[in-house]
């Protein structure tokens, strides 16, 4: 405890489905509170919570009932919830962007420094619960004070987490112009950001057409030291390949890819069988390009899966065909059982790789660049995949907390 002091960090989010970005808020959140942090998930947008098996140390406080943001007249209850909340911790970080962007940035206008007496206030949740002091939150909307607390003269950090790079995210997908103001604006005004990859701060810089600041950082995602490694299945000698994807079936995955690269597989006479896990808009239009192109032999859907540890292990190469990306955990899981990747050249992916990306990913977003790198690779995948256990140690739970440790722990004049 006496390492962090005790710090108290909020996060706040939309709602904690089976996303990204909150596995990462809860991967993150549990490993600091096991570093002495006091760690607070903050909802705004949903009392969702998938995430409650995985949950032990850390806070979820819903403020969802508070207010609903489709609704202006409720927005001022909202406001209060989350600024009672960020007055009580020593840092607040907007989890991803659009609403705990916008929460976060307003919730925390003038609360650069804590003034005495500050009182110690919560915000309504959907059920009572114990505060961290012993005080009651009940589900009547009131933020109630309940005493006095001395000053703390530190100042309330606020930071802004970046999952993607943002000037291809809005290149492909056309943010609304009102959001794009509007997460610009504040982005502008944060002067820390956390980055998953130097890609994604590049990005960053190039949507807001400025220089990336000394004090945006890059600190990648890891994988959950607490999920066991999967069993490495070895392919039996003359089966097939088997390739692997695992994520959404949508335009930004470019699955048009993954038959390309089955065919070009097939050309060169290179036996290959490919696993999709994941569901999306493309699913139908897919399995009838398969039926289609006669490849239907060679493909299964194995649709939507809450683990996929068990289908990497029973893979020797993962597809990754992306248009853009910012630190995908699926490669990180890959990594650590020297799984093959072969990847189009998806932004933060190339970073893992480093000196020997080349061996990893494409330049040409092609299924013949795909397969002729499939090929190169099973050509000393004993020594890449020794190679990738390693790497993979750079991308480890232990030290990438370390650095959020640091990180926290750093003294700004903000």
């Amino acid at each position: 405890m006496s390492e962090t002091s005790g710090k108290k960090i909020a996060i706040f989010l939309r709602d904690l489905g089976l996303g990204g970005v909150e596995r990462c808020a809860v991967l993150v959140g549990e490993a600091l509170a096991a570093r002495g942090f006091a760690v607070t998930l903050v909802l705004l947008g949903g009392s969702r919570n998938l995430w409650t098996s995985r949950i032990n140390h850390i806070q979820v406080v819903d403020v969802s009932k508070a207010w609903q943001p489709l609704k202006p007249w409720t927005w001022l209850a909202g406001w209060r919830a989350a600024r009672c909340i960020a007055r009580e911790h020593d840092v607040v970080i907007a989890g991803t962007f659009l609403l705990p962007l916008y929460m976060a940035y307003a919730a925390t206008l003038g609360l650069r420094k804590r003034v005495s007496p500050e009182p110690t206030c919560v915000a309504s949740a959907d059920v009572t619960r114990s505060h961290r002091s012993g005080h009651q939150v009940h589900e009547d909307g009131e933020q109630r004070t309940t005493k006095s607390r001395p000053a703390q003269q530190q100042a309330c950090r606020v930071m802004g987490w970046v999952h993607g790079p943002f000037y291809e995210l809005d290149a492909f997908a056309k943010m609304n112009p009102v959001h794009r103001a509007a997460c610009q604006f504040v982005y502008r005004r944060l002067d820390e950001l956390i980055f998953v990859s130097n890609h994604a701060k590049a990005s960053m810089a190039r949507w807001l057409d400025c220089e990336p600041k000394s004090t945006w950082q890059v600190l990648p995602n890891f994988v959950d030291a607490a999920q066991a490694l999967p069993a490495v299945l070895p392919r039996k000698e003359g089966a097939p390949l088997r390739l692997l994807f695992v994520g959404r079936i949508a335009v930004e995955k470019q699955p048009h890819l993954w038959l390309d690269t089955l065919a070009a597989l097939n050309a060169k006479h290179v036996a290959a069988h490919l696993t999709i896990v994941g569901d999306g808009p493309l699913e139908e239009w897919l399995k009838n390009e398969v039926l289609q192109r006669g490849l239907s032999q060679q493909i299964h859907f194995a649709g939507r899966q809450d683990n996929v540890s068990r289908y990497l292990g029973e893979s020797d190469v993962l597809l990754l065909t992306s248009s853009f990306e910012g630190c995908p955990l699926v490669v990180l899981e890959a990594m650590p059982i020297g799984i093959m990747v072969a990847s189009t050249n998806a932004g933060g992916v190339y970073e893992l790789f480093a000196e020997r990306r080349a061996e990893f990913v494409v330049n040409q977003a092609s299924g013949e660049a795909l397969a002729e790198l499939i090929i190169q690779q099973q050509t000393h995948a004993a020594e890449l995949a020794a190679w990738l256990k390693q790497r993979a140690e750079f991308y480890s739970q232990g030290a990438l907390i370390a650095r959020w440790v640091a990180l926290l722990q750093r003294a700004y004049d903000v």
